[in-house]
């Protein structure tokens, strides 16, 4: 008995042969394509309500105040390596 399948006995199978793994394939990556935009939806819309944009308004403000100061302190780290360098 030979198992081995020939390029004639795919020709045998059908149209619903081809069709059927065709829709699954392209049921599955629409299903994937949905899940996907509906997460991403779903996490815009948390960002989107009032107390939390509020909240991240505040946060970046405060991490920009951070930035602020740490430039300012670079700059005066630089200017202290300067003097540091030009001393004999």
């Amino acid at each position: 008995m030979n198992t081995m399948l020939n390029a004639s006995d795919w020709s045998n199978v059908g149209a619903a042969g081809w069709i059927i793994p065709v829709v699954a394939i392209i049921g599955g990556l629409t299903w994937l394509t949905l899940s996907a935009y509906w997460k991403y939806r779903q996490r815009t819309s948390e960002v989107a309500s009032p107390e939390l944009r509020k909240a991240l308004d505040a946060n970046t403000e405060a991490s920009r105040a951070v930035l602020a100061k740490l430039d300012a302190l670079d700059h005066r780290l630089a200017s202290v390596e300067k003097t540091l360098t030009d001393i004999p």
